[in-house]
């Protein structure tokens, strides 16, 4: 035992003299890492893509009452978000048209609005494109749908007067027709009326910047292993059968070997924590825009709850690391095994892209891999824990520790 704690203090000192070079490289990495992220958060933060119509309108009957509906309908807000109405001519409505200078062109008919009021109901006659566009096929569903509504309020208050008349109720006429108007205008502008709003997101629990914060913290992690050859490094074979002859085996070997890994680890995320409090007198505007970004945390998990996960966060990447340098072996080998494998576990589980936008094959792997649920796990610091989840990433979390350590120890006993 005197000799294996012996060899646990040799490589704790070798570590920690070796450690400054690391943290040199482990900065430089994320200071790559943090000008990705900065990058993908000023494109964030561009407006959204918006679909905007050109709409053709031939009005053929220039009375006061339909530029006064004309424009009523041009100056909703619910049109002019979409909609750009344009006024012209026939023959230009058509060219247009066929130019595909427009997505639609509306041929209102003359006398509509009395037409309306009258109950002659003149038909508009609406004209697409032959190869309608993203604005034009929008378009065409919104009038299809509006159309439909129509149909149906008519349908109601034609009904409505045909009973009043059968059955001598003529008095009630205006009653039912109020109550058919509310109905309508219900169903078409308050869809709470029919429907239940339940917010849906991609990101889950975590907003936009939670999730990036998260998966780019995870993938720090796993590279970060790249800096840490000079501690993985396999003793010499001679210096290894000499510690076995003297009680030291291979497991003990590796298990010294994880604690390293751990060990530096943690001293990174300790040097990354320093640089952020520094960093945070220096410029506390940016820090408190970074914590509101941040911040979100359920209110049940305690501060040791959290400090747990995360702690089994670096267990978990510790053994990942020394996993991937037991295949490899050499240095070369073991930095592009370590970048290679840990990008494309984090595309595939949604780190780089959220994994709704993946195809299901993507999904039914990705949600398997370890990153998953380093991913849940670092992200429910910030957003909190749903019912179960946290005990569902200690429980994954644990079980791939194990895997790696034992495969780490199965290639390490066989060398």
């Amino acid at each position: 035992m005197r000799q294996r704690m012996r060899y646990l203090y040799m490589k704790i000192t070798k570590t920690i003299s070796l450690f400054p070079r690391m943290l040199l490289q482990a900065a430089l990495l994320m200071l790559f890492i943090g000008m990705v992220a900065f990058c993908a958060a000023g494109s964030m933060e561009q407006e959204p893509l918006t679909v905007r119509a050109d709409i053709g309108v031939v009005v053929r009957d220039e009375d006061t009452i339909t530029r006064m509906a004309f424009q009523y309908v041009e100056n909703l807000e619910s049109a002019s978000q979409v909609c750009r109405f344009v006024r012209m001519s026939e023959d230009e409505g058509f060219q247009a048209l066929e130019k595909g200078e427009i997505a639609a062109l509306i041929v209102l008919p003359e006398q509509i609005v009395q037409g309306i009021m009258d109950g002659r109901n003149p038909s508009v006659d609406i004209f697409f494109p032959e190869n309608a566009g993203l604005e034009a096929m929008l378009l065409r569903e919104l009038t299809e749908s509006g159309s439909g509504l129509l149909r149906v309020a008519q349908a109601q208050i034609y009904g409505a007067y045909d009973t009043a008349v059968e059955y001598g109720i003529m008095e009630q006429l205006s009653v039912m027709e109020a109550d058919i108007d509310t109905y309508n205008l219900a169903f078409a502008l308050d869809r709470l009326a029919l429907y239940d709003t339940e917010p849906v997101s991609a990101t889950g629990r975590m907003s936009v910047p939670q999730y990036y914060a998260a998966s780019g913290m995870v993938l720090f992690l796993l590279l970060s292993g790249m800096a840490l050859y000079p501690v993985m490094r396999q003793e010499p074979a001679a210096f290894r059968r000499q510690l076995m002859r003297q009680g030291t085996g291979s497991a003990w070997q590796g298990f010294c070997q994880w604690i390293c890994c751990f060990l530096c680890t943690v001293l990174v995320i300790c040097g990354i924590w320093i640089a952020g409090v520094i960093a945070g007198a220096a410029a506390p505007d940016l820090m408190e825009k970074i914590t509101v970004m941040t911040a979100g945390g359920g209110a049940y998990e305690s501060a040791a709850m959290k400090t747990g996960i995360f702690l089994l966060v670096l267990v978990t990447v510790s053994a990942y690391t020394c996993l991937l340098y037991s295949i490899a072996g050499s240095r070369t080998g073991s930095i592009l095994l370590i970048f290679l494998l840990s990008v494309v576990m984090v595309y595939l589980s949604g780190g780089l892209v959220p994994s709704v936008f993946l195809p299901q094959a993507v999904q039914a792997v990705g949600e398997k891999l370890p990153t998953a649920y380093l991913i849940r796990a670092v992200g429910g610091l910030y957003a909190g824990y749903s019912a179960g989840s946290a005990g569902q990433c200690a429980a994954g979390l644990c079980a791939y520790t194990a895997v790696f350590g034992i495969a780490a120890h199965l290639l390490g006993k066989r060398d």
